[in-house]
């Protein structure tokens, strides 16, 4: 029998259990949840999530439960889960701009949103997101303010010099060229033939889009004696990369823009700088273009032949049979096994994951489901007894094939990872998890 001494001890400890078990969100209204983070001077987290998001489930599964996470997030903000199509979701997502799913949203006391950020991502990078919304919350000049202040105030030429000067300062990844070209369209201090203008594209260099403003004032002016006084030392070799930096960024903004114009530019753009731009370069581009735009059926079009094609040239049982004896071999210590890190079966497994991993977003009728399960049938083959390609099978088993199969495989997967001593292990069996529960799994 539990004495009295033994139960108050365990309700000491449920405070303490409750942190490790990651963020706590509030149970409230939206509203509630506002008024408590402005009560307490903390900043509110918003998770913007809905039913069908598999990202967003996994990271309530995963990097949301982290203790880690947990102890920062509680010790920093007010959490509150966002369902954007139920309630006041809708509303709410349009106040604050959620996009992306999931969307997060980090929002001061005076209602304004000082960080966003969207898409699933390791603990590690979540963590980092959230030590930035702190920064932002406390700099009134940070990026995420900056970006904000942008939405509202367009035609506000110092704002956007100051958030140009930002996005350079954090060296953002991001494509802005967008808020370049917005920028040349709207200032009236810069002339294009000033040395200040041509210090300005070269730290922009990388935004720079074909045919935009930035271009043009460049081809106005790049052979002009002034230019040529300026366009000197360290910016000569920085204004020397702009003509073939900007094919890629304009790929990019095409994407972007969901324009082909702007592929068409960057593929005849290529040709002027000496790249290859024949029907190969080509068809990798609309490749490239059609995935991150969504448009399946066209990307489907352009890849299924290659894929079959690269299917069908693998001789199975060479592979299988190698890669069976490379495994018995370093099991017995042979030196030669020990020295060979990645058997061709290895790549060719791999290989085919990865295009079926791209395909199978697109899948939609029963005949392409077992055309795709017929290549990842081989890429199991070839590389039995592999706790990676085990867990891949059953990843696209699980998406469009049989569900309890998958689970098993899945199983297996993790049973062979602990015998590999895995070292991304959690991810199997989050996946595995996922799958028990029914719940859709992100590739």
């Amino acid at each position: 029998m539990i004495n009295r001494k033994t139960i108050f001890y365990i309700l000491l400890l449920l405070p303490v259990l409750a942190v490790a078990q990651g963020i706590h969100f509030e149970k409230g209204n939206f509203q509630q949840a506002f008024n408590k983070a402005k009560k307490e001077n903390k900043i509110l987290f918003v998770d913007g999530y809905a039913d069908w998001c598999a990202p967003c489930k996994k990271m309530a599964k995963t990097v949301f439960m982290e203790e880690e996470v947990g102890a920062y997030f509680n010790e920093h903000f007010v959490s509150f889960k966002l369902d954007i199509e139920k309630g006041n979701g809708p509303k709410l997502k349009e106040k604050y701009g959620i996009n992306g799913l999931p969307g997060y949203v980090f929002i001061d006391a005076n209602d304004e949103v000082v960080y966003r950020s969207s898409r699933a991502m390791p603990a590690d990078e979540f963590m980092n997101e959230a030590k930035l919304a702190v920064a932002s919350a406390n700099d009134p000049n940070s990026l995420g303010r900056l970006s904000e202040l942008y939405i509202k105030n367009k035609d506000d030429e110092a704002l956007i010099s100051k958030y140009l000067d930002k996005l350079l300062e954090v060296k953002t990844e991001e494509n802005y060229s967008d808020v370049l070209e917005h920028f040349l369209s709207v200032q009236k201090s810069i002339p294009d033939s000033s040395k200040t203008m041509v210090r300005l594209l070269a730290n922009h260099y990388k935004q720079i889009i074909i045919g935009g403003r930035a271009d043009r004032i460049i081809e106005g002016n790049i052979k002009t004696k002034a230019w040529k006084k300026y366009v000197r030392k360290d910016i000569r070799e920085v204004y020397q990369k702009i003509p073939r930096e900007m094919i890629g960024t304009t790929i990019a903004y095409a994407i972007l823009k969901r324009d082909t114009s702007y592929l068409e530019l960057a593929l005849e753009h290529a040709k002027d700088v000496g790249l290859a731009s024949n029907a190969e370069q080509k068809k990798r581009t609309y490749t490239y273009y059609y995935y991150n735009t969504g448009q399946g059926e066209k990307y489907k079009s352009l890849v299924h032949d290659d894929i079959v094609e690269y299917v069908a040239s693998i001789d199975k049982e060479h592979l299988r049979n190698f890669y069976i004896d490379w495994l018995e071999k370093r099991a017995a210590g042979d030196p030669d096994a020990l020295r060979l890190i990645r058997p061709n079966s290895v790549r060719y497994s791999e290989d085919i994951y990865r295009m079926v991993k791209d395909y199978v977003a697109f899948v939609n009728t029963e005949e392409e489901k077992k055309e795709v399960l017929s290549w990842m049938e081989v890429a199991y083959y070839i590389r039995p007894e592999s706790a990676r390609n085990t867990s891949n099978y059953a990843n696209i088993l699980y998406l469009i094939g049989d569900k309890s199969q998958a689970i098993e495989l899945k199983e297996a997967a993790l049973k062979l990872g602990e015998k590999e001593k895995l070292k991304r292990l959690s991810t199997i069996k989050t996946d595995l998890d996922l799958m028990k529960a029914g719940e859709t799994i992100t590739l």
